[in-house]
């Protein structure tokens, strides 16, 4: 799979949307919002795909497979304060 042209400037720059996605992937989301209690911003559906994205194109260590019900599961419920119901939704539309 490739990167989209903003995906791949995302990557290149390492801008807040890579990082959201790298955290994504990397099972780090709960600690950026640890770090920063005050604004702690929620997971969206673009910040899922990108993080799909990254480990389609192979770019990004991960700790979340896409494509196993169980793994995605278990991220669902470490980071389920961070979610919403569309996220989740989204998430486990492969599984229905």
């Amino acid at each position: 799979m490739r990167l989209t042209a903003p995906e791949l400037r995302s990557l290149i720059k390492q801008d807040a949307a890579y990082r959201n996605a790298q955290a994504i992937l990397t099972g780090e989301w709960a600690t950026r919002a640890a770090e920063n209690p005050l604004f702690q911003a929620p997971i969206t559906i673009a910040d899922l795909k990108f993080a799909r994205d990254l480990q389609a194109a192979g770019v990004a260590d991960t700790h979340l497979d896409f494509d196993d019900y169980a793994a995605v599961q278990t991220w669902i419920a470490t980071n389920r304060p961070s979610l919403s119901e569309n996220d989740i939704a989204w998430l486990l539309r492969n599984f229905d």
